[in-house]
Formats: structure tokens, sequence, C-alpha cells
């Protein structure tokens, strides 16, 4: 049953034997486990069934760590969540990933991917991507990757992709036992006087219309930036918020930068083409698989480097020249973001420009070369890496003293990336860029300005939103525990990709509704199904 919250009475009471906050990959997921089942579920989605830019903006945050991209543009607030409008990409993190790399501290996973790999394959096929199986298909690749052993070949999958609110919400709405409330936005979470058990959680539409939801379980799905600021909100019977006796709510963030390195000069005639499939310009689907490179699981531990993979991308050759990389078009493109978005303060704006300004030559050289590619197209294929950083106790997602229409503190995302995520990606480039011509792959790297923590001033992000609520049995360690509750209460648990204890460098959407079917097994059972 889908309900707009908008509807229901003021100050009315809600029962369910499950409640779930959030209507993405995570909570669709869990939710669809109990299809049937003789339990009442509540899904409680913030946003409404289609996008609506009001709803939108009660993501807003503010940035004080490493520039970032505005936190309401990261992710989707509606029925259907982020799967509204993601790629599609495919990967299961990494047998190493889940391991304790001593050169990795606070990175190992409770539980092996041997453990998770039958949660893997079903969530392959909720994603709709096809078969599970990542085994590389080396004759098929067209290289001899004896040549170069230090390399190996990493497969993604691609969903088509699938938006689950379109694939799988009719099955909700339908369900007898779920209902899907949209426009309902939690507020504040209560605890019993024990301070260990949830009670009750207080919600509210932007119209200002309050309601109550009481379960025998709790489930938070809302994001690895949502889900740390719902805990440090709600401080009525823990000053420091739930689940942060220890302080460990909101740190240890994790992104994925995203760096165009270098360009390919030549490829042999024989690469595969699952190689040869990314095209930015373009929206695609379908894509099956995709191949790219990363390193051994040898080599990471003899070089104590970080998982990493690179992509060849077709881009306009003009993206992938020395002076696209410059600090001028870095200045130029953040100045375009400020316009398109329309949500940086006005001084930061003049600033932008002024910087604009004092690159003006390089900028026009740069759009010289975007006319000329106008009148005679030209395309080369790019190096793009996708980088696994640390877990960072200082990286961290805190509450900034500005309050959104409700009431509720946004986030201050502060972003702190390491000198080891710096030297991993530098040691990455030297091996990749030493072993590609053994392959047959002549390329080039690209001179980057650099910002001044050294990294190249065109880093990109995934809006990959990882680590704020992170998993350790021990919860002096960690927030929640193997079985995703959290440490110190009874009922309150979470999916999101805010309890992966590392990053890898895969995608995290497989993982997330790995973790969320995972955790439906175990609510099956806590919930006598």
């Amino acid at each position: 049953m889908l309900i707009d919250a908008r509807t229901i009475s003021q100050d009315q009471t809600l029962h369910g034997d499950l409640c779930i906050v959030g209507a993405g990959a995570a909570g669709i997921s869990l939710a669809r486990e109990f299809i049937g089942m003789d339990l009442r579920v509540i899904l409680l989605e913030g946003g409404g069934n289609d996008f609506d830019h009001r709803n939108q903006f009660m993501y807003r945050g503010e940035i004080s760590g490493r520039p970032y991209l505005s936190p309401e543009f990261t992710r989707r607030r509606q029925f259907g969540g982020t799967t509204v409008t993601w790629s599609g990409r495919c990967r299961p993190l990494d047998e190493l990933d889940f391991e304790g790399r001593p050169w990795v501290r606070h990175g190992e996973w409770p539980f092996s991917k041997a453990h998770l790999d039958p949660y893997f394959e079903r969530a392959h096929t909720i994603c709709e991507a096809g078969p599970y199986d990542y085994t590389a298909d080396l004759p098929a690749s067209g290289l001899d990757l004896q040549a170069s052993p230090e390399l190996n070949i990493k497969l993604f999958q691609f969903s088509p992709p699938t938006n689950f609110k379109e694939t799988y919400g009719g099955d909700l709405v339908k369900s007898t036992n779920i209902q899907v409330y949209t426009h309902a936005n939690l507020v504040r979470m209560a605890l019993d006087k024990d301070a260990r058990t949830l009670s009750s959680l207080h919600c509210m539409t932007l119209q200002k219309k309050s309601f109550k939801v009481t379960a025998r379980a709790y489930v938070l799905a809302t994001g690895g930036l949502e889900v740390p600021r719902l805990l440090l909100a709600s401080r009525d019977c823990q000053a420091h918020g739930i689940g942060n006796a220890n302080d460990l709510v909101g740190r240890f963030f994790m992104e994925h930068p995203h760096i165009t390195s270098g360009v390919a000069s030549s490829l042999p005639q024989s690469i595969g083409a699952d190689f040869l499939k990314l095209n930015y310009e373009i929206r695609q689907r379908n894509l099956g698989t995709l191949a790219s490179f990363g390193l051994s699981d040898e080599k990471l531990k003899q070089e104590k480097l970080l998982n990493a993979s690179a992509f060849f991308v077709k881009r306009p050759a003009y993206k992938l020249s020395d002076s696209y990389f410059s600090q001028a078009m870095a200045d130029f493109m953040e100045v375009n973001d400020i316009l398109r978005h329309a949500t940086a303060p006005a001084p930061r704006l003049f600033r932008a420009l002024v910087k604009c300004l004092q690159g003006a030559p390089e900028i026009l050289s740069a759009s010289s070369q975007i006319v000329r590619h106008k009148l005679r197209p030209a395309y080369q294929w790019g190096i793009r890496m996708q980088l696994e950083t640390v877990p960072n106790p200082e990286s961290r997602v805190l509450l900034s003293e500005k309050r959104d229409a409700l009431g509720m503190p946004r986030i201050d995302l502060r972003w702190k990336m390491t000198g080891q995520d710096l030297q991993s990606f530098h040691g990455f480039e030297e091996i990749l860029y030493a072993a590609l011509p053994k392959l047959g792959i002549q390329a080039r790297r690209f001179a980057h300005a650099v910002d001044a923590d050294g990294w190249p001033v065109t880093l990109q992000v995934g809006k990959h939103h990882m680590g704020t609520t992170r998993m350790d049995d021990n919860p002096r360690l960690g927030v929640v525990d193997r079985h995703s509750r959290v440490h110190d209460t009874t009922n309150l648990y979470i999916a999101s990709s805010s309890v992966f204890p590392s990053s890898g460098m895969a995608n995290p959407t497989l993982t997330i509704v790995a973790l969320a079917l995972r955790l439906a097994d175990r609510l099956k059972t806590v919930l006598g199904a």
C-alpha cells in the first residue's frame, strides 16, 4: 500500500512489527523480503513518489573538509532513492578488502567475502546484473597478462540500470502487509527509559504534520550521510546521540576518488571489446561486462598499496589534453558548478570568478579546442582511475549549527584524505604506466596541476558515502555489530554503506543490497517470521 503521509491525521500513531526508514536500494531490497509474511512492515520515505526540489533540498549541508559536491546533489530523496539516477555499475568487494591488511588500519570486516557470496549472488538478481561471475576470461581479453603479472583484470557488470521504484515499487504497493509512506521525514528517535530499546520514531511532513511510528524492530536505510545525521541528532536519552557512546558515529567517512590520469595513444587491435565500452558523453544502458586493470593481490601486499582500478573511457580529445587538467580549468569548472547548482554563497562565486580571470589565457585556449571539436570531432581513450582510501577517523560527518525546514541540524561534511591515500595513488600510477607497454598499450600520463594536499585539482568523487557507522563486534571500534545492530541498543539496525569497515575500489550498491538481504534473514529470525 502506498500512502502519502500528508493525508494521515495529525499526531496519529502507526504500529508495525518492522519499520524501515529510507526507500532506496537498501530499504526496498529489505522490505521485499517480507512481502506476504505475517508481519506488518512500515517503509518510510522522506521524499515523494516523484522528484521534488523542496524535498531534495532537505539534504543540503555544510562542507568544512576537502572541497566536495553540495550534499544535495550526491543522492536522491524520493521513492527509489539514488537508484533512480545511478549508472548501474556493479562489483562485489574483493576478498582482500574483507581481510585484516596490516597496512590498512581499521579496515577488517568481521566476516569473509565467502560468507557474503550467497548474498552477493541474490543481490545480482535484484540488480538485474546477469550471472554472478567475476572470473576474468583472459583469452577473451586479447591481452597476455603473463607479460605483466603485477596486473590483473577487474571485471564489473552493469545493471540496466535497475530503477528500484519502477521495478519493485509495484510489488510493495500491492502487498497487503507492507505500507509505504512518502513525505514521511524522520525527525527524532525516542528510546525507552533503559536508553537501550528504541520505542518510537517521530516523523513530520514538510507541512509540519506530525505522526509517530512504533515497531518491534527498526532499520535506518538512508545512506552514509543521513544515517549518522539521524543518530547524532537523537539526543533525548543519550547526550551524544544514539550509538555514539564511543564517539564513532560519523567517523571514518570514505569516498572513491576518481582521477583521469592519462590517455592511451595506441591500443593493440587484439584488445577485448569489454575494455572499450565506456563513453561518458552519452547516457549508456545495458553495458553488460566491463573490464578494467587492477593490481594483483600479491603486488598490493608487496607494495602495501590500496585497491584501485583503471578504465578506458572514450572522451573528446580536448578533454584529454594537459590544458584541460590545469588549475585554470579547475577554476572554470568550479564557477560552472556554482552557477549550475546555485547553492554557493556570493563570496565563493566572486573568488572563483577572480581566479578564472587570472587563468583566462588557458581557459580561452581550452575553449578554442572545444570549438575545433565541434567542427571536427576527435575522440581518444582516457585512463580513469577509481581509488580506495583508508578508513580515517578524522574524516567524518558532524552536525552543523544550521537547521533544515523541520528544525533538524544539517550535516557538516569534513572529508579528509591521508598521505597514505596519495602515496597509494602514485604507486598505482607508477606500476600501471610501466606495465601497459608490455601489453602493447602506449599511454601518456598527464602533468596535473595539484592542490595544497598534492592531489590533482580535477579529482572527482563517486558520490559513494561509506563508513560512517562502521561494523565491528567490539563496541569500542564500531557502531554496529556483525548483524548490523547498533551497539547498546536491542532493536535498532542499519542497512547502508555506512556500515562498511573498508571501501575497496568497487561501487558500493551491490554490497549495500547484499548486506540488506543478509539483514532481512536476521530480522526474520529476530521477529519470528
